[in-house]
């Protein structure tokens, strides 16, 4: 029987991000899940708690990729600068960059512009401000390291450094980039982000 509310469960998913997808969380209601599910409505809240929760579940892996990416790229304690600069974990991180867009276009879709009234409609901005402040914690975590390196940056460039990944992520999906296309521009901007701040901390 597991297998059947495992059915069932993955059924109603498939059907809300369908619904998700063409008319955003705010306007889809929990019986045109039921409905597009096949399920009656009342069995959806043995599933989840509510709509809101269904969101949060589908959007999860992406989510969760991002968190990780977060502790991975941006984390003093696995990454030192010098390393940042190399030429292979340019191409590292843009073939994360990559391969998140590729196997998650859709939920990226859903994320940015159908979160609208979810409780991730903030993700963009609370992930920017979570980004901003680690980055911080490990410039200065580097300036004990290399004193001798230009540090002193402002907390808001540093926040707007932070969003230009989303930034990139929403123009690709409104304008349609293609996968073949979005590897060779997450290989651009990484390749010019890494050097840009190789050139602010080592020549500013």
């Amino acid at each position: 029987m597991q297998t059947k509310k495992d059915d069932i469960e993955q059924q109603i998913a498939k059907a809300a991000k369908a619904i998700f997808l063409k008319k955003g969380f705010a306007q889809t209601s929990m019986r045109e899940i039921a409905e597009k599910a096949g399920v009656g409505l009342s069995n959806i809240y043995n599933y989840y708690a509510g709509k809101d929760d269904l969101f949060r579940a589908i959007v999860a892996p992406l989510t969760g990729e991002f968190k990780r990416l977060l502790q991975t790229y941006h984390n003093p304690l696995q990454i030192d600068i010098t390393k940042q600069w190399m030429p292979e974990m340019t191409e590292k991180t843009a073939a994360e960059y990559s391969r998140i867009m590729l196997k998650y276009r859709d939920l990226l879709t859903l994320l940015l512009f159908k979160s609208a009234g979810s409780s991730q409609a903030r993700f963009k901005d609370d992930f920017t401000d979570d980004a901003a402040a680690l980055m911080l914690k490990y410039m200065d975590a580097m300036k004990r390291k290399y004193p001798s390196l230009k540090w002193d940056f402002s907390p808001f460039f540093i926040h707007v450094n932070a969003v230009q990944l989303f930034t990139l992520l929403e123009e690709i999906i409104m304008h349609k980039i293609s996968d073949t296309e979005a590897k060779r521009i997450f290989m651009e901007y990484t390749n010019y982000h890494n050097n840009g701040w190789k050139e602010l901390i080592c020549n500013g």
